[in-house]
């Protein structure tokens, strides 16, 4: 009896070593049937990559790999078309399968290119979630979605995605009828093109799909049967794994115990930085006018038929704009002002068109703090 996983290197020549021999391939087939998919993949070379594509009422099953694309098979999109002998080669076919990939076509999907600020991709999904109902036609809860990181700026401090969308309708109803004919994808991507074979890096399959269990009793022994096994080997290797650990712990403590000083010392750095940096705000902060108190004193003294329109604060300078009826009367008012000094013109006065007021740009100097 051969095994399409393991290969015996030696020949059974009694009856009781050919027995044991068909239980061990029988025993290693089962087990391989319940490992995860990646676990499988390694195990088992033979296993294939399916590529399916929705056309119409019917699926297009291909194999994959990363040179080539061959188509293998078209199937009824509904199980009650699906002949005894194709459904039949579906459970062959999702069987021996390493990964199933499902390819959406392209005018069930929505690509839009977005430009975000670097410091949401630690939370890009939730951002995403957050920007649907602005950036696409939908809500969140009509859509699955997924992105594809196209570029990241450091200097702008951006970063470029693909955002891909489908309905929530179709893509449902698209894993049901899957289902219902055999066929339980691991990621859902965007339909491959004649020019590339390459599947896109995103899964629009959702969470909860991506989960796949098995239930039975028999599984269940099986399972039993693999952890035995695994306990075993944890039982030899568990003093050398103890010894190691012990190892690294009294590396660590004396790795704290000499950086100690320095980690005192770089604290202490810390505090005088902070104070050095809460001195400087404090004069600045008593150095630097108010601004509610230039308002108030500009209010007091400029005339009633003058208004500001611009008003700038730069150390102990202010910058006035606005109009007057009579702008040569403004820097007089303004020098007898307490607070105020040396106010002079920085523009030549000009009449406002239609009107008998006079636009005027002058500046002067804060007394005080």
């Amino acid at each position: 009896m051969k095994s399409s996983g393991l290969k015996s290197s030696f020949s059974l020549s009694s009856p009781l070593l050919h027995t044991t021999g068909n239980l061990w391939h029988w025993w290693i087939e089962e087990l391989a049937g319940i490992l995860p998919q990646s676990i499988r993949a390694v195990t088992r070379p033979d296993l294939e990559r399916l590529l399916l594509q929705p056309n119409g009422v019917e699926l297009i099953a291909s194999r994959g790999t990363h040179e080539s694309v061959e188509e293998i098979g078209r199937y009824p999109l509904t199980e009650a078309a699906l002949p005894p002998a194709l459904a039949k080669e579906v459970e062959q076919l999702a069987g021996r399968s390493r990964e199933v990939i499902l390819c959406l076509p392209a005018d069930k999907i929505l690509l839009k290119t977005l430009t975000l600020p670097l410091v949401t991709e630690t939370n890009l999904r939730e951002v995403l979630g957050f920007e649907m109902d602005r950036q696409t036609p939908f809500s969140l809860d009509q859509v699955y979605y997924d992105h594809l990181v196209s570029k990241r700026d450091s200097k702008a401090n951006t970063i470029t995605l693909k955002l891909v969308v489908t309905p929530r309708i179709y893509l449902d109803e698209l894993l049901a009828k899957l289902s219902d004919i055999g066929f339980q994808p691991h990621q859902v991507s965007i339909q491959l093109n004649n020019s590339s074979n390459q599947i896109q890096n995103i899964n629009l399959l959702p969470q909860q799909a991506r989960q796949n269990t098995r239930g039975s009793s028999h599984q269940l022994n099986l399972v039993l049967a693999l952890v035995a096994v695994l306990l075993l080997a944890g039982t030899i290797a568990l003093p050398l794994i103890n010894k190691k650990q012990v190892i690294n712990t009294l590396q660590t403590r004396v790795e704290l115990a000499t950086s100690k000083e320095k980690i005192v010392q770089r604290l202490r750095e810390q505090v005088e930085q902070l104070s050095t940096g809460s001195d400087f705000l404090v004069k600045k902060k008593l150095l630097t006018p108010m601004a509610l108190e230039i308002i108030d004193e500009l209010t007091r003294i400029l005339p009633d038929d003058s208004w500001i329109y611009n008003l700038t604060i730069k150390d102990k300078e202010i910058q006035i704009q606005g109009f007057s009826t009579a702008a040569a009367s403004l820097i007089p008012l303004i020098e007898s002002s307490e607070r105020l000094q040396n106010p002079r013109f920085r523009s030549s006065v000009t009449t406002s068109q239609g009107s008998d007021s006079e636009k005027f740009h002058l500046s002067a100097e804060v007394t005080g703090g």
